[in-house]
Order: structure tokens, then C-alpha cells, then sequence
């Protein structure tokens, strides 16, 4: 079977976490002896074609930025015509390599751009499709007008994909039959996130054993409530000295960020490790105590699975599928000596 996946974010190298959801998917079908392509927008500094994993990578010209961004962050005319050149060229590329190498299926990831250019080009080569909601792409746009173009998007695929029982109930009230919605939350590999009393990490930012380490993983942005998690940090150190946070990811407010930890005098105990490789991920959660994701809006953030399946306790915000995978509880915590 030839199957093509059709991604908003994919590996740029092996062991970036950006898109490593799919690229794990990817390496996981080609495991079980099924030929994956994926076809995704080319980044400076990167091949257009190889070969990961065994998994066939075709990246297509576009206008593409000097510098890499995530398209979700995409704002302005400039950019606007750059996710215009995106979507051209990726229905002539699906188009090309469907017509080549004649897929039994294409899987598309999120509704817009790449469902809605994958629904053009498998009616056309009357090639199944599936579509993969993953929270963004419904929860920004579900009081959108843009939600007419997700709706008739999902509604001509032949299966849509959710990864929380929320986004499930969301793409229902787009009008979406039901029989064609499939709920597979996302999942970690428990070989390598599990309990560790690893120390590297620690050592390596120079972080006591006694000192209580706060975690987040994620992207640095306004809607994952990193200044409100910034805020009530500080509140917190004011009450107790040996903790300590640490913010792994890049984005477009880190600079903010660091400016406004300059402003609390927090340099000495929020930490900004910027990207971290996929391969070793899991050991800043084994050397962390407390994980931490006041989002705003989320599917089912594959972070808290990693940080539960290394045993740690989670504080976050009860939005999209986070209460489906948690048993929640209010609780106030004691930061006296």
C-alpha cells in the first residue's frame, strides 16, 4: 500500500520536534511495510528530496521566508501571498506525485491549507482521503467564517480524524456525518518517556537537587498563557527562592518574554533552553518535578502525555481534550518553608 502525508509541519532534519507527531506516525507505517510519502513546504538550508527513516520526503518551492516560521504565525500581505504560492504549489506537487505513483490513500494534516488542497486532488484521482484535525485548524475558526471552507473541506473527505472526543463534538456541528469521524488520541512511545531519576539536565543548567524544577515544553506564544504562567511564577518566588522554570521551545514572544523575566529580576531562575532536539526530549521531563501548560487552547497536547508517562504531577488548564486524558482536581499547594 502507498500511502502520502500531507502535513502543515514536518521534520525539518531527524530529531526536530517540529511535526515529529508525524514524522513518528510516518516511521511507524513504514515499520509495518507500507511505502510513506510526505509532501510538505521546503525550509532554507534543507533538501528538497530524501530519504528519513525510510520515509520518502518530497518538499515543494514556494515563496518561502528567509527565516523558518510556523504558518499558523503567518500575518500581513506579504505573508498572505506566501501561503498563496504555498497552496499553488502544493496542488500541482500532490497532483504530480499522485499521478506517479498512483497512492491507495492520502492523509492530510489539519483542514487548512493542506485538507482543503488534498480534497481538490483526490476527487480528481479518486483517491481516498483522510483528513487529521489536530485543534488549531477547528478550535481558532470554529466562530470564523472560515469555518464554511473547514466544513465543506471535512464534509468531502472520506474519514476525519480527531484526537480528543471535544474536536469530535466540534466536527459534528460542522455538519460532518458522524459514521465518518474517527476519535485516535495521540499516544507516546513509554520506551523512552517513562520515570527516571536522570540528573544530566539538571547538572548541565545548574540546578540543585532541592530546587523544585516547573517545566513547559511547548510553543512560545501568547495562546499557550506563558506571560500568565510568567506572572504567577513570579508571585511564587516571592514566597519560596529554590524554584525554578523552565521554558523549552522557541517562538515568536521569547524575546518578550526575556524582557519581561529582566523586568522581574527572574534571570537566575527562569531558564530558556530554546529548541531541543526530539531524540532527548524525555530526559527534561525526567529531570523536571512539576509540568506545567496554562494554554488557552489545545486537541490533545502531546506534551502532558510525555510529562505523565514520566510520572510527573501536571498543573493546567481544563480546555479542548486535556480534561479526557487528566482525572482533574482543584488543589492549592503550600509554598511556605
Amino acid at each position: 500500500m502507498k500511502i502520502c502525508i500531507v502535513p502543515t509541519m514536518f521534520p525539518k532534519y531527524k530529531g526536530d520536534y517540529y511535526g515529529s507527531f508525524v514524522y513518528d506516525e510516518a516511521k511507524e507505517l513504514v515499520k509495518r511495510g507500507y511505502e510513506v510519502h510526505v509532501l510538505t513546504q521546503h525550509n532554507p538550508k534543507i533538501p528538497y528530496e530524501e530519504i528519513m527513516d525510510g520515509i520518502i520526503v518530497h518538499r515543494f518551492r514556494w515563496s518561502e521566508p528567509k527565516k523558518f516560521k510556523a504558518l499558523v504565525h503567518f500575518t500581513g500581505v506579504v505573508d498572505t501571498l506566501r501561503i498563496f504560492t504555498l497552496i499553488i504549489s502544493l496542488f500541482f506537487n500532490l497532483f504530480r506525485l499522485s499521478y506517479k505513483n498512483d497512492f491507495n490513500i492520502i492523509h492530510a494534516h489539519s483542514t487548512i491549507p493542506t485538507g482543503l488542497v488534498a480534497v481538490l486532488v483526490s476527487k480528481i484521482m479518486k483517491i481516498p482521503l483522510f483528513i487529521t484535525v489536530h485543534g488549531m485548524d477547528v478550535n481558532n475558526y470554529i466562530e470564523h467564517p472560515l469555518k464554511h471552507l473547514i466544513s465543506l473541506t471535512l464534509k468531502n473527505s472520506d474519514m476525519v480524524i480527531t484526537v480528543s472526543n471535544d474536536l469530535a463534538k466540534k466536527v459534528k456541528s460542522l455538519g460532518v456525518d458522524g459514521n465518518n469521524i474517527k476519535i485516535l488520541k495521540n499516544a507516546v512511545d513509554t520506551n523512552r518517556f517513562k520515570p527516571s531519576t536522570i540528573q544530566k539536565i539538571r547538572k548541565k543548567y545548574d540546578i540543585n537537587k532541592k530546587d523544585i524544577l516547573i517545566l513547559f515544553v511547548g510553543y512560545l506564544d501568547t495562546f499557550k498563557g506563558i506571560f500568565e504562567l510568567l506572572g504567577v511564577f513570579h508571585e511564587l518566588s516571592k514566597k519560596r527562592e529554590n524554584i525554578k522554570l523552565m521554558m523549552v521551545g522557541e517562538g515568536p514572544k521569547i524575546t518578550e518574554m526575556k524582557n519581561k523575566v529582566s523586568e522581574f529580576e527572574l534571570e537566575k531562575s527562569v531558564i530558556f533552553t530554546g529548541k531541543i532536539s526530539h531524540n532527548i526530549i524525555e530526559e527534561y521531563y525526567q529531570s523536571a518535578d512539576i509540568f506545567v501548560l496554562p494554554s488557552y487552547t489545545e486537541g490533545t497536547p502531546l506534551s502532558i502525555l510525555e510529562a505523565m508517562a514520566c510520572g510527573l504531577p501536571i498543573v493546567s488548564t481544563e480546555v479542548g481534550g486535556i480534561p479526557e486524558i487528566m482525572e482533574w482536581k482543584e488543589w492549592v499547594y503550600s509554598f511556605s518553608k
